[in-house]
């Protein structure tokens, strides 16, 4: 969460389901609803609540296998490169496969780039 909002905290409910987004803007304490965000905003937090859940699931002593299927399509450029820098550190402690029909989105990860219709043999 830091990587993308820093000075920011997310609340979770006792299901784990983030609910609200606490942030400090030009000094001011502001505090939102989750649901009130943008979908890529909503997307990301998602995304970084997997993550967390994961490292928790780690920490528990469990396997973590994170799978991505188009993840951060509703993400700007400014904020996919930081959610490339969540899921570069995440990568570090987790298996993470991510599937993208936008290739270009994805080269700069650190990672060859896998064409699934060129695995087929």
């Amino acid at each position: 969460m830091q990587l993308l909002l820093p000075q920011a905290q997310l609340n979770v409910d006792e299901h784990l389901i983030p609910t609200q987004l606490l942030r400090q803007v030009n000094g001011t304490a502001e505090c939102g609803d989750i649901a009130a965000l943008s979908f890529g905003a909503r997307e990301q937090m998602g995304l970084i609540s997997r993550l967390a859940y994961a490292d928790l699931l780690q920490e528990a002593g469990g396997p973590t296998l994170i799978i991505l299927d188009d993840a951060q399509v509703h993400s700007d450029q400014a904020r996919l490169a930081q959610m490339k820098r969540v899921l570069f550190d995440a990568a570090q402690r987790h298996q993470v496969l991510l599937f993208s029909c936008h290739p270009e989105d994805w080269w700069d990860l650190g990672v060859v780039l896998r064409d699934m219709d060129q695995l087929r043999g």
